[in-house]
């Protein structure tokens, strides 16, 4: 047994190796393959309706349109709900194990922890977002259009919340688990999936320099979000952190060394080090774990031995 229950959870249902394997093929490769097809069939209807209407640059069009930030937001969501479906389908027909199961230990899903984790998380990043904001203000640029921005907050409040629950419930949660099996040291899982989680962000950049410090960026946040999971024993204050990050980086602070760069945000900046931010958020990480688990330091030091 786990010194963490979270991770004991894993022990119910069937865990032989390819079933894993099969999930991870079938939720996350085949939900990628499926959404691209969505987008092939899209713009083949649109093509045919701009060739019936003599429009005489099609091909310029439809560039134009899928390079969109907000066509490309859209996009995510119809890969991720895709996705989401075939590893629901793949967790009870191949595991035969419970949603709730991979997302806590509690008897139901605790909001409570949800909220506390997406107001912490949101607050943080706008503090720490201050200094820079006021100290260098000629790297920062008002972006906010009133309807742009309508547009995006619809868009990204239907995309992220469950781009970012999903995101926590096959990483913090389905593969820690799954690793758990393999060993009981609890840091181990927290490792392992904080790597992988890494590195499948690996091409989020637009250069080298920009893929490398988002895969630094993300091992953090990774880290951190493992750390909670395991210490509250559920993904839920995980998830709600996971959701306030992207809500903030695209609705209130994007940047040009984002995923998705271009977004009509209320502020972008123009970054010239990718790295620069890296200290800070590790430091904004550090003090989010604290404040969680304030006088709970055997919540912690449990994860470590």
């Amino acid at each position: 047994m786990s010194s963490i229950p979270f991770l004991d959870n894993a022990a119910a249902g069937k865990n032989n190796w390819w079933r894993y394997l099969l999930t991870i093929v079938l939720s996350l490769l085949l939900g990628s393959l499926v959404a691209g097809i969505f987008l092939a069939v899209i713009l083949i209807i649109y093509s045919f309706f701009l060739a019936i209407r003599g429009v005489p640059d099609i091909y310029g069009i439809i560039n134009t349109s899928v390079s969109n930030p907000l066509f490309l937001l859209i996009m995510v969501g119809v890969s991720y709900t895709l996705s989401f479906f075939l590893f629901y389908i793949c967790l009870r027909f191949l595991h035969h194990k419970s949603l709730l199961s991979i997302i806590t230990t509690a008897s139901k899903v605790r909001w409570t922890l949800v909220l506390k984790g997406f107001g912490l998380w949101f607050l943080i990043l706008f503090l720490f977002s201050l200094p820079d904001l006021i100290w260098n203000s000629s790297s920062y640029h008002v972006t906010f259009n009133p309807k742009s921005f309508l547009i995006l907050l619809v868009i990204c409040l239907l995309v992220f919340p469950l781009q970012a629950s999903f995101e926590e419930i096959f990483f913090r949660g389905y593969l820690m688990q799954g690793v758990g099996l393999l060993s009981k040291r609890p840091w181990i899982p927290l490792l392992v999936t904080s790597l992988v989680f890494c590195l499948v962000h690996f091409f989020n950049g637009t250069d080298l320099n920009m893929d490398i410090s988002i895969v630094i960026s993300t091992f953090i946040i990774g880290i951190m979000l493992g750390i909670i999971a395991l210490g509250e024993n559920g993904i839920e204050a995980a998830m709600g952190v996971h959701i306030a990050n992207n809500l903030y980086v695209s609705l209130v602070y994007n940047s040009s060394d984002s995923g998705l760069s271009g977004l009509p945000s209320l502020i972008t900046a123009q970054v010239s080090n990718p790295f620069a931010g890296i200290p800070i958020l590790a430091f904004a990480a550090l003090i989010t774990i604290i404040i969680l688990f304030w006088n709970r330091q055997t919540d912690l030091l449990r994860i470590f031995r």
